[in-house]
C-alpha cells in the first residue's frame, strides 16, 4: 500500500472517530423527552416534531449520499458539520412557553438537524472504508467499529452526566453533583439551557475534524470539471436509481435494510421516550445522566463482545440475539416496575443498550460484505433513509396513540398537571409495544423464509459485490 494511502487511512480514521463522537455524544440525550415538553410542547407535538425530524432525513438521505458518491463525501462531511452549528443556535436562542414560535423554531431546528445527518450519514463510514487498505479491509474495518464503540461509550458517559447534571434546577442535587454554588442558584430556564450551550461548543468542534478528513475515493463528477450543477443532479438520482436496483436485486442487503428498519424503529422509540419513562419511575433528572452512563459503560462490554460474535455466530443468529434483547426490554418497561424508588425498572432498559449498539456493529459488517465501493455511500443512505422512515411511522404511531389514550381517558387526565398527565399517557401507551414488535418480526421472519426460501447466513454466502 502506498504511503500516501497509508497515510490517508490513519488520518480518516483518527478524523472518523472523532467526528462520531463529537456529532452524536450529545449533552441533552439524558433529558431529550422532558426537553421537549418543558420548553412547552405537548406529547402530540413532540412526536410530530421527531417525524418531521426523521421525514427530513428521509427526504434528503439518499440525495446527499448519491452526490457524496458524484461531488465527494468529505464536502458532505463538512456541510453537515456547518448545519450541526446552526441545528444548536436555534435550541440554544428558543423561547420557554412562546406558543407558536417555540414550535415554529423546534420545527427548523428539526429539518436542519435532519439535513445534517443525512449529509453525513454514509458519507464518513465510506471516506474511512474506501482508504482503507484493500487486502485486510474486512479486519481493519472490525476494529475501527469496535474502537469507535469503545470512544462513544467513553464520551457519552461523561456527556450524559454532564448534561442531566446542568439540567437539573434542584439546588440539593446529589452525590454526583459538580456544580459550584453559583450555578446551581440559576433559574429553571437557565438550566435548561446549559446543555444546549455546552453542545453549541461541541458542534464548534465537529466543524473542525470534518476539515480532516481527506477524500480517497474519485467522485463520478470529476471526469467533467465542468458539468452544470443540473447535470451533476441528475447523474445523482441515477446513482441512486442504481443503489435501489442494487438493493432490490440483492436479497441480503435487502433483507438486512428490513431487519434495520424493524429493529431500530422500536428501539429509537423507546430512546425517544426514556426521559419521560424515568419521570415514570419517579427517578430524579439528574440521575438521569446516571443511567446513560451506566448504559456506556456496558457499550464498551457490547464493543469487545460484538467484535467476538461476528466471527463466532451466523448472522442470522447474531440479529436474533438482538430481537430478543429488544423484546426483553419491550416486556420489561410495559411492567413499569417502580420497586427500590423505580430503579428496578432500569434493569429492563439494559436489552435496548445491547441491542442498539449490536445492532448497528452487525449491520454495518454484513451490507459492506455485499456493497461494492462505486456507490457505497448511496447504499449506507438508503440504509439510513429506511431506519429514519420506519423511524418517522413509529413516532406518527405513537402520536395517534396518544391522542386516542388521551381521549379515552380524558375524565382521568383532566385533574392532572401537564407534567403527570404526560407521564400517565406513556404508561397507558407502553404494554402495547412488546406485542406490536413480536407480530412484525414474526411477519418479516416468515416473508424472508418464504420469499427467498434460504436465511440471512445463507444469502450473505451467495451475495457478493460485483467490484
Amino acid at each position: 500500500m502506498p504511503a500516501n494511502l497509508a497515510t490517508a487511512a490513519e488520518r480518516n480514521t483518527r478524523a472518523f472517530l472523532w467526528f462520531r463522537v463529537l456529532f452524536n455524544s450529545r449533552f441533552y440525550y439524558p433529558i431529550y423527552t422532558i426537553l421537549f415538553l418543558d420548553f412547552g410542547l405537548s406529547l402530540e407535538q413532540f412526536a410530530l416534531l421527531n417525524l418531521v425530524w426523521a421525514a427530513s432525513i428521509v427526504v434528503f438521505e439518499v440525495p446527499s449520499g448519491a452526490l457524496a458518491d458524484r461531488l465527494g463525501r468529505r464536502r458532505l462531511v463538512v456541510f453537515s458539520a456547518f448545519l450541526m452549528v446552526v441545528e444548536m443556535l436555534l435550541l440554544c436562542l428558543m423561547p420557554v412557553n412562546g406558543g407558536h414560535l417555540t414550535f415554529s423554531l423546534f420545527l427548523a431546528n428539526r429539518v436542519i438537524s435532519g439535513l445534517a445527518e443525512a449529509c453525513c450519514s454514509g458519507a464518513d463510514e465510506s471516506l474511512v472504508y474506501d482508504s482503507l487498505p484493500e487486502s485486510n479491509r474486512h479486519d481493519a474495518w472490525t476494529r475501527v467499529l469496535a474502537s469507535l464503540m469503545r470512544w462513544q461509550s467513553l464520551t457519552f458517559m461523561l456527556v450524559a452526566l454532564t448534561g442531566a447534571v446542568l439540567y437539573d434546577a434542584d439546588p440539593a442535587g446529589g452525590p454526583w453533583d459538580f456544580r459550584p454554588a453559583w450555578l446551581t442558584s440559576l433559574s429553571k430556564e437557565a438550566h435548561m439551557r446549559l446543555p444546549l450551550w455546552a453542545n453549541l461548543a461541541m458542534a464548534v468542534a465537529t466543524v473542525v475534524v470534518s476539515l480532516r478528513f481527506t477524500d480517497t475515493h474519485v467522485p463520478a463528477a470529476s471526469a467533467s470539471p465542468k458539468s452544470s450543477f443540473l447535470s451533476v443532479l441528475a447523474g445523482s438520482f441515477r446513482q441512486m436509481a442504481n443503489a435501489a436496483r442494487f438493493i432490490l436485486q440483492t436479497p441480503a442487503a435487502l433483507v438486512l435494510i428490513l431487519t434495520g428498519m424493524l429493529y431500530d424503529g422500536f428501539m429509537r422509540l423507546f430512546y425517544t421516550v426514556g426521559s419521560n419513562y424515568y419521570r415514570l419511575l419517579g427517578i430524579p433528572e439528574s440521575c438521569n445522566g446516571l443511567i446513560l452512563a451506566g448504559s456506556s459503560l456496558i457499550g464498551i462490554g457490547t464493543a469487545m463482545v460484538v467484535e467476538k460474535l461476528v466471527g463466532r455466530l451466523q448472522p442470522s443468529q447474531n440479529l436474533g440475539l438482538v430481537a430478543a434483547f429488544i423484546f426483553t426490554g419491550l416486556t420489561g418497561i410495559a411492567l413499569q416496575i417502580t420497586a427500590w424508588h423505580g430503579w428496578a425498572g432500569i434493569l429492563f432498559v439494559v436489552p435496548f443498550w445491547l441491542g442498539m449498539r449490536s445492532l448497528h456493529y452487525f449491520l454495518s459488517q454484513y451490507l459492506h460484505r455485499v456493497t461494492s465501493s462505486d456507490h457505497r455511500a448511496t447504499v449506507l443512505s438508503f440504509k439510513g433513509l429506511s431506519m429514519n422512515l420506519a423511524y418517522g411511522a413509529a413516532m406518527w404511531l405513537y402520536g395517534s396513540q396518544t391522542a386516542w389514550l388521551r381521549h379515552q381517558h380524558a375524565a382521568e387526565l383532566a385533574p392532572l398537571s401537564k407534567e403527570a398527565t404526560d407521564v400517565r399517557l406513556l404508561s397507558l401507551a407502553m404494554p402495547a409495544w412488546p406485542w406490536a414488535f413480536a407480530l412484525c418480526t414474526l411477519a418479516l421472519t416468515l416473508w424472508v423464509r418464504f420469499r427467498f426460501r434460504r436465511s440471512l447466513t445463507a444469502l450473505l454466502a451467495t451475495d457478493r459485490p460485483s467490484s
